[in-house]
């Protein structure tokens, strides 16, 4: 279909493909979290690896939950990903270090069996590309020495660290995850990786994955280097003056005689964004920047001894697993890449760690010391776990656990952050139909978010498989969503993974702030055609229909499917094709679809072929109106003008669109 298209032009504009997504190690049924995932390449890489693991036919298993801070980084997130036309995919706003826990059951017997402790949410994959410094984006980014000083990656090393201890709580034990960035600044980098080894311990390893992807040319990780500060540099952290020990943290040194005392660091740091800093070429920026190293990480330089300070400190765990990628190797951007393998569980002691929480725009971090957070806990839902007699809650227990609940979700105590507000109802007790099961009814929102509703009105969706012949094959009831509460104006639909995690968020009470999720399938018209169902297909979920619809299907040459395009709005007698014009005008009014029909293909093998170009059109009373928006026109006639040669003379399209406005009957999308 045209979202295949669509992704080799997205691969030509961004001219390389994202190399951290690559050493996931995708499988088909993967649960996949990119934690920071704006502007959205790397997310709409996974959506691309997951559904070419597919069976013919079928939605994969696996999907990608798309995370990001901003709102507005979050739209253009969901603008980016939206042309994969793919129901695998959630976009939630959150702060990647205070993700949500949320816990999951597949269903209540089990939980109960379980004394009511169900499984956590956790992801088999996670990708972790924190924000960072960005020094490795200098040769697109030219402008970038203006923003950056030498003191940003000691500014961003806390943040980076807990956005990482947060995506290995998330990792399901034998998970991967992938830590990147696009600095090489080692603050940003070992150190970082140096801190999740030392408070995971025996639970996380660093992997090494030289053998993979063997035509990349990588050099190994730094197992040594100097934090500076203010215009000094530093070996280890006891030769930071008291004053700035709140500041330069222990953890961004390659000592391995760190204690507790960095997890315990308290107070403020403070952020000049305003001022570049001090840049001086001394005899430490020549070391750190020319040491060779082998393959063990120990230095070969005979000169790296010659050091400004006494003692050179050596990191004690393996970074030379690491890979450090420098443009000059082979004519890209620098980055970081490590992978990171979780061989089991985390407890108290190796979460225990610094929240960070920053505005950028104050110029200042404050950082929030929090006790340490078990990775499983009990269930945090309430459910009432009473299967023949109902069971009385305490308000005031109740309102205990509502206020942690909630404290769990906050996400900033800036002003310009989100506010959250749960609203929850009174306790209900009662007995379901499956079963004598009684479980809490709750409700809540997010302030300014559109709630996540399941579509039920079964009459809707029969008249819908009716009107478009939707095969039973292709399952809509229970994977239809929507986000108005009166109206259902835009139904959205989603896979199975997705409609579990949506199910989950519900009985947890909505701790994910989803911002978009699925694919926009079915769209409430306003023509005044006759036509006998209230709903239209989208172009945007065509690609995932089109084989399952068996009734309102054209098919047009070359010529009159690019005229279609090219133009728009076409009246029934000015079609190329007399035959085509014919079919349109003996078709009943409302939404159909239009495929572009190559050579003498049969018609019913076209509809199953993924390369299938088709588009969404209304037939109107006189004329047939494409309904897709401007760049999908756009990339569809660059893709026909290259594949066929088809250009419109300059006499033709000022003719046609004569005709056009004299016929003036233009459907509205």
């Amino acid at each position: 279909m045209a979202s295949e298209f669509l992704s080799e032009r997205t691969e030509e504009k961004s001219g390389t493909r994202e190399v951290p997504p690559l050493f996931l190690n995708v499988h088909p049924d993967h649960h996949i979290l990119d934690m920071c995932a704006a502007p959205g390449s790397k997310t709409f890489q996974l959506l691309e690896m997951i559904h070419q693991s597919k069976e013919p036919g079928l939605l994969p298993g696996a999907l990608v939950m798309a995370n990001d801070l901003n709102v507005q980084r979050c739209d253009l997130l969901i603008h980016n990903t939206k042309r994969m036309c793919t129901a695998n995919l959630i976009v939630t706003n959150h702060e990647a270090q205070n993700f949500p826990n949320c816990s999951l059951a597949k269903d209540y017997s089990e939980a109960y069996k379980d004394n009511c402790k169900s499984q956590r949410l956790e992801f088999d994959r996670v990708l972790c590309d924190v924000p960072c410094s960005g020094d490795g984006t200098i040769r697109k980014g030219h402008d970038m020495w203006r923003k950056w000083n030498s003191g940003m990656g000691n500014q961003l090393h806390l943040l980076q660290v807990n956005i990482a201890m947060r995506g290995i709580a998330l990792l399901k034990v034998g998970g991967r995850m992938v830590y990147s960035t696009c600095s090489m600044n080692p603050v940003e980098n070992e150190a970082v990786i140096a801190e999740l080894l030392r408070r995971n311990g025996n639970s996380v390893e660093l992997l090494d994955v030289s053998s993979e992807l063997p035509e990349l040319v990588r050099r190994p990780g730094l197992s040594t280097w100097k934090v500076q500060d203010r215009g000094s540099w530093f070996q280890t952290h006891d030769d930071v003056p008291h004053d700035r020990k709140n500041v330069v943290l222990p953890s961004m040194f390659p000592s391995s005689n760190i204690t507790e005392e960095s997890h315990a660091v308290c107070g403020y740091v403070e952020i000049n964004t305003d001022n570049r800093g001090s840049f001086s070429r001394n005899c430490d920026i020549e070391e750190t920047s020319n040491i060779n190293h082998d393959m063990d990480g120990v230095s070969t330089d005979p000169t790296s001894n010659l050091d400004c300070t006494s003692n050179v400190v050596n990191s004690k765990f393996p970074l030379h697993r690491c890979m450090r990628i420098v443009p000059h190797d082979q004519n890209s951007g620098a980055f970081f890449i490590a992978v990171l393998h979780k061989l089991s569980p985390l407890n108290g002691s190796q979460i225990q760690g610094t929240k960070v929480q920053h505005t950028l725009g104050k110029g200042r971090i404050k950082q929030l010391h929090k006790e340490p957070e078990p990775e499983t806990r009990p269930c945090e839902t309430i459910l009432t776990c009473q299967q023949n007699n109902v069971l009385e809650v305490d308000d005031a227990e109740l309102l205990g656990r509502r206020q942690n609940l909630s404290a769990d979700n906050q996400t900033s105590k800036d002003k310009n952050s989100t506010e959250v507000e749960m609203v929850f109802n009174d306790v209900k007790s009662g007995r379901e139909e499956s079963g004598d099961i009684m479980k809490l009814q709750k409700q809540s929102r997010w302030k300014g978010v559109d709630p996540v509703l399941f579509f039920k009105d079964e009459l809707v969706i029969k008249s819908i498989k009716s009107f478009f012949g939707i095969k039973e094959s292709f399952p809509l009831e229970g994977y239809l969503v929507t986000r108005s509460t009166d109206n259902a104006r835009r139904m959205y639909y989603i896979s199975k993974s997705v409609k579990e995690i949506v199910e989950l968020n519900e009985e947890v009470g909505e701790q994910l702030k989803i911002a978009s999720l699925g694919v926009k399938m079915f769209e409430r018209h306003r023509s005044k055609d006759g036509c006998s169902c209230a709903y239209r297909l989208s172009y945007e979920g065509l690609s995932l229909l089109l084989p399952y619809i068996s009734t309102r299907i054209l098919y047009a040459s070359p010529l009159d499917f690019h005229r279609l395009l090219q133009y728009r709005t076409i009246n029934f007698a000015h079609f190329v094709d007399s035959r085509f014009g014919e079919e349109a005008a003996s078709m009943m009014p409302g939404c159909c679809v239009v495929v572009l029909l190559e050579g003498h293909e049969n018609a019913d093998s076209i509809l199953k072929d993924p390369t299938t170009i088709a588009i969404v059109c209304w037939r109107g009373k006189g004329t047939m109106n494409v309904m897709v928006s401007p760049p999908d026109r756009t990339d569809l006639l660059e893709r026909m003008a290259y594949r066929f040669g088809i250009k419109a003379s300059a006499e033709e399209d000022e003719k046609l669109m004569d005709l056009t406005r004299e016929d003036g009957n233009i459907m509205r999308i």
